[in-house]
């Protein structure tokens, strides 16, 4: 059974709705891999991959309002990585409808991927900017 990383400390940044955001997104992860392990094709898994994108949607723009209250200098850099997830889920949303299987555990697992990792080097890369400002 594939599994979604934890949400641990490592991944906290020191904005508690930030990290609750986090949070949620993974857990949505996760019910996005147990709707395809129990073969749940088609209509749930895309409700559920629609609703996770435009969750990552929101969030994002929630976290690149407040890099902008906090003046944080490499915000463009970090808006081009959001934009480069949202493009990557919206793809793979549009390949969906050619057929139900064409969401893998193994996409899924490289976006908890990606996700995790932009939270421990981007993400810790503004909370350690807000912490010394």
């Amino acid at each position: 059974m594939s599994q979604t990383p934890p949400f641990d400390d490592s991944l906290r940044t020191g904005f508690a709705d930030i990290d609750e955001q986090h949070r949620y997104f993974l857990d949505m992860l996760g019910e996005l891999v147990q709707r395809i392990e129990a073969g749940q094709h088609r209509q749930g898994v895309l409700d559920a991959f629609q609703g996770m994108r435009a969750y990552a949607e929101g969030h994002f723009a929630d976290e690149e309002a407040l890099l902008a209250r906090l003046g944080y200098p490499d915000m463009e850099a970090h808006q081009r990585l959001h934009a480069t997830f949202t493009d990557m889920v919206r793809e793979l949303e549009g390949r969906m409808g050619e057929g139900p299987g064409l969401l893998s555990l193994e996409t899924l697992e490289f976006l908890g991927a990606w996700f995790i990792g932009h939270i421990r080097n981007e993400d810790q890369r503004f909370a350690a900017y807000a912490r010394r400002g």
